[in-house]
């Protein structure tokens, strides 16, 4: 049995909405946790579509956006600690 792989159905895959919306999900989580440990929302997330070369994966982020967060950040872990209490 030999498997021919269809890029273009690979890279509609990667790009489905109910993907998208499960792992922007996750990222607000790790977002969430994260925010506990700052008096306002400092830690966002981002998502969007990797270039095509050929599969074009789709990667969300959890970022550092005020001066507290990265503070709170190098001091606690704080993007860490939140990583893994969010595993599921």
């Amino acid at each position: 049995m030999k498997i021919k792989w269809r890029d273009d159905g690979l890279y509609e895959m990667r790009s489905l909405p109910k993907l998208i919306k499960l792992l922007e999900g996750i990222s607000e989580g790790i977002a969430d946790t994260a925010n506990e440990s700052v008096n306002e929302e400092g830690y966002f997330t981002g998502s969007r579509q990797g270039a095509r070369r050929p599969y074009g994966r789709w990667r969300t982020s959890v970022v550092t956006g005020t001066g507290e967060a990265i503070n709170d950040d190098a001091k606690n872990n704080t993007l860490l600690r939140a990583l893994n209490a969010s595993r599921f």
